[in-house]
């Protein structure tokens, strides 16, 4: 399906030849569990220098669904939405990638089209590979490849974890889950302790699989329970612990 392109403020910013590789400095600072996290030093730098710096502002489109990929992104600063579009045109939010993770790394292992859209939340920077330099890259560390592996079938079982879940469990229980999760991994804590996820209501119920109406009920009783505060195009998570109680058992969201 072809999806109509959106037009964006802004188009990507290559750096400048001066600033073609990712600063070194990010190194041994990347969140544990993404995948330049998973290689080994030689492997990490070799991929930072693989391709230019690019960025992109907030809510633009840096892949989207339908095109022939023919690079992907390896994400150095900022979260990017993961989206997937219905013959309407109606989005559906699938996942949040962040520093460290692959955007578009699907599309280089089978060359068909993009599954989806990815879209910036804020400013983002990432090494853009192509497919040519992603292949010379697995090339020179055969163990990278096997990593890569290893990368898409845990968003294949996070993606089977999050339909399991739809069947056994409530909205409550869904959406307490699905705070946690995006807390941990992707939430800015603030003063006093509090968590930040920049994403909204819509969104936080198209990633839990529950309707909107149900969505907005729920979270008003957490915000009632002094849990969580709604802000525009975020959610403050005040009381982790009262989540925790609520989502549904650490051992029945892992996949068989």
């Amino acid at each position: 399906m072809r999806v109509p392109r959106t037009p964006t403020a802004a188009s990507a910013v290559h750096a400048s030849p001066r600033s073609r590789a990712i600063p070194p400095a990010g190194a041994g600072r990347w969140p544990s569990g993404s995948f330049v996290d998973t290689l080994a030093e030689p492997e990490r730098a070799a991929l930072l220098l693989a391709g230019p710096v690019v960025r992109f502002g907030h809510d633009e489109v840096m892949m989207l669904q339908g095109d022939v990929g023919d690079c992907l992104y390896v994400l150095t600063e900022g979260k990017v939405k993961v989206l997937v579009a219905a013959e309407s045109g109606i989005e559906t939010m699938l996942a949040i990638r962040s520093r460290g993770d692959l955007v578009g790394e699907f599309t280089l292992l089978d060359s068909k089209p993009r599954t989806a859209t990815a879209r910036a939340i804020g400013t983002v920077t990432a090494g853009r590979v192509t497919r040519a330099d992603f292949a010379d890259f697995i090339a020179r560390f055969p163990a990278a490849g096997e990593r890569v592996f290893t990368y898409v079938l845990g968003k294949m079982r996070e993606s089977t974890a999050r339909h399991a879940a739809e069947r056994v469990w409530g909205a409550r229980e869904r959406l307490a889950q699905e705070l946690c999760d995006l807390a941990r991994e992707y939430g800015v804590t603030g003063t006093g302790g509090v968590v930040r996820i920049p994403i909204t209501q819509s969104e936080l119920g198209q990633l839990a699989g529950v309707a909107v109406s149900t969505t907005e009920r729920v979270l008003k009783e957490f915000r009632v329970l002094g849990i969580i505060a709604t802000r525009y195009g975020a959610t403050e998570i005040r009381q982790m612990a009262a989540l925790e109680m609520i989502r549904f058992p650490e051992e029945t969201a892992q996949n068989p």
